[in-house]
């Protein structure tokens, strides 16, 4: 029996051909994912977010046991009004049939690098005096820009390490008129930090901004 060289080559060429079309799909599909892997998670977590926090959930347990219960499970700690610890999983919140459930106030919020949250998820929470977001990629501009919801109650803000973090962020501070001290921290997305942070604080006169970088401003 003769070797059939045409349809070996045949083969060889189709299989070589199929290779080739795989690894050109892959390389797209990974372009694509590093181009939209920001754009993909802000909105996986802005539809759970708000399916989360929900105007029920608020009526059933109150506002404030209903934004401490989404920041929990979007990774964030909380610490209640009058306590001196940060409280880091649901589990630990009271049941909803307590009748102390209005003494349960959020006064401070902490989100690292392991939470996803946004701005989603404060709202009626008006006694959250001091927050900082340390290496947390969910919070961006326009998280920054609905912080207006604590306008009145914010006191303390820290800022460390956000990446998705920019001028346009950092402008919409202005408007948290309560602030008393405000963070800024390693945030090199910044195009000019030294005209932002003076405008800062002029908007801002009853405030200290404390800006750092690579120097000391």
């Amino acid at each position: 029996m003769k070797f059939n060289f045409v349809l070996y080559y045949s083969i060889i060429l189709d299989f070589t051909i199929i290779m080739l079309r795989t690894l050109q799909s892959h390389i797209f599909k990974q372009n694509m994912i590093k181009m939209n892997t920001r754009y993909l998670w802000q909105w996986i977590d802005d539809t759970f977010n708000w399916q989360v926090l929900d105007d029920d959930r608020i009526k059933e347990i109150g506002p404030n046991l209903a934004c401490a219960e989404w920041l929990m499970k979007n990774g964030a700690r909380v610490k209640w009004k009058g306590c001196k610890e940060y409280v880091s999983h649901y589990d630990c919140l009271p049941n909803s049939t307590s009748i102390h459930l209005k003494q349960f106030l959020i006064e401070q919020v902490y989100a690292g690098k392991e939470a996803s949250i946004s701005h989603i998820g404060f709202k009626n929470c008006t006694h959250i005096s001091k927050m900082e977001f340390d290496g947390c990629d969910s919070i961006d501009n326009e998280a920054l820009s609905k912080l207006n919801i604590l306008k009145d109650y914010l006191i303390a803000l820290k800022i460390n390490d956000c990446v998705n973090i920019s001028d346009q962020g950092i402008m919409s501070l202005e408007q948290l008129q309560a602030l008393k001290y405000l963070e800024l921290k390693n945030i090199n997305s910044l195009s000019h930090p030294e005209i932002m942070i003076d405008h800062l604080k002029a908007k801002l006169p009853e405030c200290n901004v404390q800006y750092c970088s690579n120097l000391l401003y």
